[in-house]
């Protein structure tokens, strides 16, 4: 039903990930956004919103929330209640808000990582004291380091989790959230949980959970960002949701709201009813589009040398291991081969690259052609003094 494989020609028109190798042959796979149709039914109510010809102010819509709410329900078992909605025009905006409004100036900010850079300068922003935890790589998969997590804990008024986990693609166990969940209760730590790429799922064993559904304890210390932006390639219409259970952090999150936040786009709230109300197999077929690239990447990975993967079980982005690559800068090594990857250093973490392979099928495996004839270069010297 959903065509992923037809190539969009995004160069002409301001793209981001495409304008920043303008006049360069470089395959840009690095921000995260799909190089793939919006879904017709998100088009179609744009379409219909522009029938009126004003573009005004707007005020979060009654029928998002109530889209929101049966969308939750429908998808998690979770019951919101309305009052614990509060639409933000974005996700990050939206973890700065939260942190802000929890603790005083000096607490701990505490972040496992890799993470999303703009994650990474959150603590600092609202006056607060970054404090790290190294995710560990265990068997074929990232955890987090839970004894490193509570001794850090005991100094934080917060914590921000995302799951599913960018750059890594963990999806994280209901153990796993379970365990981080009543650690951060003991410790008083309150939860902001990025929980914005909830519908790209890719192992057909795992399962999103939102942490707060894990119990009423749990939720009403946790606030929780939600977007679905990422999962329907709306990224150039922002609005998230905020699901902020506890009343008194609910209120100095509207103040700050008020104080720092533009009205949202009346287009990004068409195209969020719409998403939120989707009952298509969009998702599905994205997901199973998604897997198979994915697989693709991981088996171009373990067949080169310098280069390892560990498996992506959500999002749509790869983080590669090249310490081993003989080269000062992996990132600039890359595009002198016309490939375009995020550096890992953003992230946290020198000598990873993140690729982002929700691309046509056809653009993927030129990029990944390029990618191996650059390790191919770099092996080369090696193989010859063999």
């Amino acid at each position: 039903m959903f065509d992923f494989d037809t190539p969009i020609d995004r160069k002409s028109w301001d793209s981001v990930k495409w304008t920043k190798y303008s006049g360069r042959d470089v395959l840009p796979f690095w921000v995260a956004d799909m190089d793939f149709a919006t879904p017709r039914f998100i088009r179609d109510a744009l379409a219909k919103r522009l029938r009126h010809p004003v573009l005004g102010y707007t005020s979060p819509p009654q029928e998002l929330i109530e889209a929101f709410i049966a969308w939750a329900a429908r998808r998690f078992e979770w019951l919101i209640d309305p009052d614990w909605v509060v639409p933000v025009t974005a996700v990050v905006p939206g973890l700065n808000l939260a942190v802000r409004s929890i603790g005083t100036n000096g607490d701990g900010c505490l972040i496992p990582y890799p993470i999303y850079p703009p994650i990474l300068e959150v603590p600092e922003q609202n006056g607060r004291l970054a404090l790290h935890s190294l995710l560990e790589k265990h068997g074929t998969s990232w955890i987090m380091n839970l004894d490193d997590i509570a001794a850090k804990a005991r100094k934080s008024s917060t914590l921000i989790l995302c799951n599913p986990q960018n750059p890594t693609g963990r999806v994280y166990s209901r153990n796993e959230l379970l365990e981080l969940a009543n650690l951060c209760l003991e410790f008083d730590t309150a939860i902001v949980s990025d929980e914005i790429h909830w519908g790209l799922i890719l192992d057909q064993d795992s399962s999103h959970i939102p942490i707060a559904t894990l119990s009423q304890d749990i939720a009403y210390n946790t606030i929780t960002l939600i977007s679905h932006t990422k999962s329907y390639n709306v990224a150039g219409l922002l609005t998230a949701i905020a699901i902020v259970p506890n009343d008194s952090t609910r209120r100095r999150i509207e103040v700050q709201i008020d104080r720092t936040m533009p009205s949202g786009s009346p287009l990004a709230y068409a195209a969020a009813i719409a998403a939120y109300n989707d009952t298509s197999d969009w998702l599905t077929e994205l997901n199973s589009y998604l897997r198979a690239n994915r697989d693709l990447v991981k088996q171009t990975m373990d067949e080169l040398p310098l280069t390892s993967m560990e498996q992506v079980e959500g999002t749509h982005l790869a983080w590669i291991d090249v310490r081993s690559l003989p080269v000062q800068n992996a990132v600039a090594y890359f595009e002198a081969f016309g490939l375009g990857l995020s550096d890992g250093a953003q992230f946290g973490v020198p000598g990873f690259v993140r690729l982002n392979f929700a691309v046509p099928r056809k653009l993927l495996e030129q990029g990944l052609q390029r990618f191996r004839c650059a390790i191919d270069c770099a092996s080369e010297p090696t193989r010859q003094s063999k």
